[in-house]
């Protein structure tokens, strides 16, 4: 070859990664932090058919994550085979992928996990003879060693993203982590009622759940009794789907969609398609902003969706997208319209629990004690089937009213409201300069607003958001100056918390005490509030802390912290304000307008809504034809 020829020659820019350089890409797809990590590990130990699940948690899962089953385990040569890319036992050909039967089947759990953490596996199919240990360092397979183990697995991920330092410095804070894994934990258990789950973080027992066939006792157990019974049952089929679960009544709702939960042949996922459908059951019954709790698990033939999605297998695609819409909307309907509740009653003397465990279970794992309302302990609850009673059958006729009313009504018909006569031709304008005591009070209109005259016109002010902006900036300046007025309660109030939102919480006690809250750590994921700001005239106290902890940040950012305790002060002020419908005499009416006019921003509330309408004189004169 000449050198002219060597010359045109170009040098390939084309290579193939090293396996160690595209594991840890793939791993990127897979494990975006540990919570990830626990994911995959919880779903390998289902399809493996183990009936106890434990996981511990060290730092956030970034020092140490243990999973330990008792599935069938695997034989040695499996697990060594277990961290090569690809390399599954679900499935074996292109047709499988039709026919999904198992949570994991990519076969890239493993692999991606080992190449960025120090992994240790142990796993037998027999303790009498004996399992193998496997250790993967950054990729890195160490030799097989011959073991004594328990029947099942146990991994241990220790040191995640310890050779990506990139990756490494985009966790987050022990406790959101934590609050991450917790929510994983919270899922798998809910998705499956059988399994005994156990989670611990730090020592610290979070999750302890008994093994049951009642989807209800397991929301029970999660999210505390005082929601199950707020419950309304979910039972409907068509075709080839069926849908089962618990959803809220509209008068039982939350500002976010944390409490939502919803599930495809025992697969978490996060649907749009039912989202929607789910909004759309309730139609125009919730109120804006509000949102409410699910439990839904829609099971369908394994032809009919495709799981094999993201890698996370979060997302699914279904093959007639309408018919899953139409069933959860109609049965969401229906549910509400039957209202049908599983009371949650104390098992009584002599009634035979509805759990069923053999004398090791009973003594590996205790069994969990709640108390009643009177404060006497019973063991377990009893899930009853039974329709509703006689007290609920007035909000079931209401909303099967509201639901006709709604169908009848055309979007292009007219409304009462477009009847009317418009009275100004000129809107009236929100006030930013008029001095409230130049005004004289005449009353109320509706018992809800305060009506005001002067020389220059007529002004209406709204009681409520008028109170909310004296009591946001009384509250805001004392919490600033850190000298809030405390009430101590007589009785402390027992508040029970989903593992997440109860993790979320230890990291706020100190700054919620600052604002007058003093919670005291009562059980796994309960609290005792024992005082509350004195500004809080509200009684429903346990509400309004479950409201505060849906606020929380679920980030370690100090700005949006310090963003979402203003957000709490304005609720807290809004819950506490003046209501409309509600009387008030001249001197009250008085007093409300002269604190009204000390704030700093007398003229919206913190939401931003104005507190007043100005009506000018002048365009009154015009419509009675004196100009």
């Amino acid at each position: 070859m000449t050198p002219a020829q060597t010359s045109d020659r170009k040098i390939s820019v084309i290579r193939v990664l090293p396996e160690e350089l595209a594991n840890q890409i793939a791993a990127g797809e897979v494990v975006e932090r540990p919570a990830s990590v626990v994911k995959e590990l919880i779903e390998n130990s289902i399809d493996a058919g183990a009936t106890k699940i434990l996981v511990e948690i060290e730092c956030g899962g970034k020092k140490l994550i243990k999973v330990a089953d008792n599935g069938n385990g695997m034989t040695r040569e499996d697990a060594q085979l277990a961290f090569a890319r690809h390399a599954t036992s679900k499935i074996s050909q292109p047709q499988d992928l039709e026919t999904i039967h198992t949570l994991g089947f990519r076969g890239e759990a493993l692999p991606s996990i080992g190449s960025i953490a120090r992994v240790r596996l142990a796993t037998a199919c027999d303790e009498n003879k004996g399992g193998a240990l496997v250790a993967v360092d950054g990729g890195a397979m160490g030799p097989v060693k011959d073991i004594a183990c328990p029947r099942g697995t146990t991994i241990e991920v220790a040191q995640i993203f310890f050779n990506t330092p990139a990756r490494k410095k985009f966790l987050k804070g022990d406790s959101t982590e934590f609050s991450h894994i917790a929510q994983v934990v919270t899922q798998q258990a809910l998705a499956h009622p059988q399994i005994h789950f156990n989670l611990r973080h730090n020592g610290r027992e979070i999750i302890n759940t008994l093994p049951t066939q009642e989807f209800l006792y397991r929301i029970a157990e999660l999210f505390g009794a005082e929601l199950a019974r707020e419950l309304v049952k979910v039972d409907g089929e068509t075709g080839d789907y069926r849908i089962k679960g618990y959803i809220s009544s509209p008068i039982y709702t939350r500002s976010n969609r944390s409490a939502q939960y919803c599930f495809i042949n025992r697969r978490f996922v996060r649907d749009k398609v039912i989202l929607h459908a789910t909004q759309q059951g309730y139609s125009h019954l919730l109120p804006k902003g509000q949102h409410p709790v699910i439990f839904l698990d829609l099971s369908m033939d394994t032809r009919l969706l495709d799981v094999n999605v993201h890698p996370s297998k979060a997302e699914v695609r279904f093959a007639f997208q309408q018919e899953v819409h139409r069933l959860v909307s109609d049965e969401i309907r229906n549910a509400l319209t039957r209202n049908e509740k599983a009371p949650i009653q104390p098992l009584r003397q002599g009634e035979p629990e509805i759990l069923s465990h053999d004398a090791k279970e009973k003594d590996s794992f205790p069994h969990r004690s709640y108390a009643s309302p009177s404060g006497q302990a019973y063991d377990g609850y009893m899930v009853r089937e039974a329709y509703a009673p006689q007290q609920h059958r007035d909000l079931s006729q209401a909303l099967e009213t509201m639901y006709q009313s709604h169908e009848k009504t055309s979007p292009h018909s007219s409304s009462i409201e477009d009847k009317h006569p418009v009275y100004f031709d000129r809107k009236p304008v929100p006030v930013s300069n008029l001095i409230y005591s130049e005004f004289e009070p005449l009353g109320q209109l509706n018992n809800s607003f305060i009506i005001l005259q002067g020389k220059r016109g007529m002004v209406i002010v709204d009681q409520h958001v008028a109170h909310e902006r004296i009591l946001y900036e009384r509250f805001r300046n004392a919490a600033k100056n850190k000298k809030v007025e405390v009430q101590k309660l007589l009785f402390p109030i027992s508040v029970e918390f989903s593992p997440a939102e109860a993790g979320l919480l230890s990291t706020q006690l100190d700054k919620l005490n600052e604002l007058g809250l003093e919670l005291e750590p009562f059980g796994k994921s309960e609290y005792l509030l024992r005082s509350v700001p004195a500004i809080l005239k509200n009684d429903d106290h346990a509400r309004i802390l479950r409201e505060i902890v849906e606020m929380l940040p679920r980030q370690d950012d100090p700005n949006i912290l310090q963003e979402k305790y203003e957000d709490i002060l304005i609720m807290m002020s809004c819950r506490n304000a003046i209501k409309v419908n509600h009387p008030l005499d001249r001197d009250q009416i008085e007093k409300l307008l002269e604190d009204l006019e000390q704030t700093e921003m007398p003229y919206t509330c913190p939401h931003g809504r104005p507190i007043a309408l100005y009506f000018d004189i002048e365009d009154i004169l015009k419509k009675f034809l004196r100009k």
